[in-house]
């Protein structure tokens, strides 16, 4: 059965989507969620961070110790975090106990009270997490190549820690208060629900405990667009570092709807797939051993916004610019003499086999549904991308590779015991 048709959804009144996937899992529940919210509205990655960890530190009704007791006598979880665009919520329970989980949730959502306290708390917490952070070869790596390929506006422009350092300081109960009343849209409100339960019990549930949530659309802002510019470098030194972590890559300036993203993901997981078959693995660690890791990525797409290609390695220092060398050389050949059918088989069945092991569990449907829909992606998306990674040639597949990964065009980050690039 395909994949759409194993979910069952509803739209309430309010514009509410919901999402219900029948799932034997052994007598649970996985619930997947989110409202509007997130860095682009808060307009701060570090503000909305801080803003998705405070909701579980209190309500009008009940403190941080007893949320967690309540959570604990009936065998459940609930977190939250956030993205660009959205409040995320990931929660599960027994059936049984599924309408106190989410009258819990409904509560902090609606209730939330930002204590000063807690919040004090957990920006001393946090600002020791960026100093840690910042202190990270990777982390400051992919930041870097992030501001690189991305112009600021874009979802996937990161922050530097610097910056976030700065928003955590500015932070305070009030402002968070006031954030979360403002952005609370129960219109905006996408529940996927998957597990031992009918899909007419979780719809009265959702009904039952959001109606509460008021309806308050807000707009996004402006979204920067992207696109392949010219290739630039940085170099980030960090003191008392032993090796250095590399990213090159480039942006593509497509969606994940496009109609050459198949055939991409196809070709950059030939050239870097995190195994030992991929072009990079084979030559890069295993033939040249110049490093442990090497891997490529797709990373940032989105149907309302595109994302990059890149490589990520760690080196050695002595091994930093043979490496560097190397991920050119592979990444030219598999540009300018493409892949092979064989590789374009194996690749594919892999590609597909992985997606199909990772739907074997509730909490994986509730969050295929949810993603989508946060998308705005048709459920039959997964099975439409199925059909047309199975019938991909070679000469699409190399057509694809030449089109966007430009290695003249390609930008360099590297953080760690670096001295420039």
């Amino acid at each position: 059965m395909s994949y759409a048709r194993k979910v069952i959804t509803k739209v309430l009144p309010s514009g509410a989507r919901l999402f219900a996937t029948p799932f034997s899992s052994r007598n649970m529940v996985s619930i997947v969620g989110s409202v509007v919210g997130g860095s682009r509205r808060a307009g701060s990655d570090e503000f909305a961070n801080i803003h998705a960890h405070m909701l579980m530190e209190g309500t009008i009704k009940h403190g941080k110790r007893e949320i967690q007791e309540a959570l604990d006598n009936i065998g459940a979880g609930l977190s939250f975090s956030h993205s660009s665009d959205r409040l995320h919520f990931a929660a599960y329970a027994r059936p049984k106990n599924a309408p106190k989980l989410l009258s819990l949730l409904a509560e902090i959502l609606t209730d939330a009270t930002f204590p000063a306290r807690e919040l004090n708390v957990l920006k001393k917490r946090e600002a020791a997490n960026l100093t840690f952070a910042a202190q990270d070869t990777r982390t400051q790596a992919s930041i870097a190549l992030s501001r690189l390929l991305y112009p600021t506006g874009h979802p996937n422009h990161a922050e530097t820690t610097d910056e976030s350092l700065r928003a955590l300081g500015h932070i305070t109960s009030k402002k968070l208060a006031a954030y979360h009343a403002r952005t609370l849209d129960q219109s905006s409100l996408i529940l996927s629900v998957a597990g031992d339960i009918t899909p007419e019990h979780a719809f009265a549930l959702a009904r039952t405990y959001f109606k509460r949530l008021p309806i308050q659309p807000t707009e996004l802002p402006s979204l920067a667009q992207s696109a392949p510019g010219t290739a630039e470098k940085v170099a980030i030194p960090i003191e008392n570092k032993e090796s250095i972590d590399y990213l090159i890559g480039i942006a593509t300036g497509i969606a994940q709807d496009h109609p050459d993203y198949p055939a991409l993901a196809i070709g950059m997981n030939i050239l870097g797939y995190q195994g030992f078959l991929s072009r990079l693995m084979k030559t890069v660690r295993e033939k040249e051993g110049l490093t442990y890791g090497v891997y490529g990525n797709m990373s940032g797409f989105s149907r309302r916004y595109d994302g990059a290609l890149s490589v990520w390695a760690n080196f050695a220092p002595q091994m930093f610019e043979k490496g560097r060398t190397s991920i050119m050389r592979e990444i030219k050949k598999i540009v300018t003499r493409g892949v092979t059918a064989n590789e374009l088989r194996t690749h594919a069945s892999m590609f597909l086999a992985r997606r199909k092991i990772a739907l074997s569990t509730s909490s994986a449907y509730a969050s295929l549904a949810h993603g989508l829909a946060a998308d705005d992606l048709s459920l039959s998306y997964p099975d439409a991308l199925q059909r047309k990674i199975e019938k991909l040639t070679v000469e699409q597949v190399n057509a694809v590779l030449k089109k966007y990964l430009v290695p003249k065009l390609m930008s360099e980050a590297s953080a760690g015991a670096v001295q420039g690039l």
